[in-house]
């Protein structure tokens, strides 16, 4: 029996794939549980309408992805000024929300926190530091961050 996947399944195959099943496990398992459905013509046509949507929109994200990594990539250093304790340790952290929110005003994008991974943690310390700026999974760019000590006269 011809069927095509709704989701992925281990051992079988992935989202929108058409397969050939034993007609047992299809009328058991696949269709009552809606993991599949019968692979009809217009079913078909359907699911290839919307894997090609699926991989228009997926090409217009990694576009944009990359644009704003050519936008990060023209800004030479990010200084994030913060509060410095005793031997260059800081108040708290820069966390991913403050170098989000720096690299939002140096480059005129929204960037959000999620996109924002460290290599080692949190930053704790005065001085440069990189971490990855990733708005897709596929495309990712590493960013320096130079922590500095905050005036204490303000």
């Amino acid at each position: 029996m011809q069927i095509i996947l709704l989701e992925k399944l281990d051992n079988l195959g992935n989202k929108g794939d058409i397969l050939f099943v034993k007609s047992g496990y299809a009328r058991n398992f696949l269709i009552p549980y809606g993991k599949a459905i019968f692979a009809t013509k217009d079913n078909i046509k359907f699911e290839i309408n919307k894997k090609e949507e699926l991989e228009r929109e997926l090409i217009k994200k990694i576009s944009i992805a990359k644009t704003k990594c050519e936008k990060i990539k023209n800004i030479k250093s990010i200084v994030i000024p913060a509060q410095v304790g005793i031997e260059g340790k800081l108040f708290g952290s820069v966390g991913s929300r403050d170098i989000a929110k720096k690299l939002s005003e140096l480059s005129n994008i929204k960037i959000k926190k999620h996109e924002i991974y460290f290599l080692n943690g949190a930053l704790k310390h005065v001085g440069q530091h990189k971490v990855i700026f990733k708005p897709h999974h596929s495309v990712s760019i590493t960013v320096e961050i130079n922590i500095v000590s905050q005036d204490k006269d303000k």
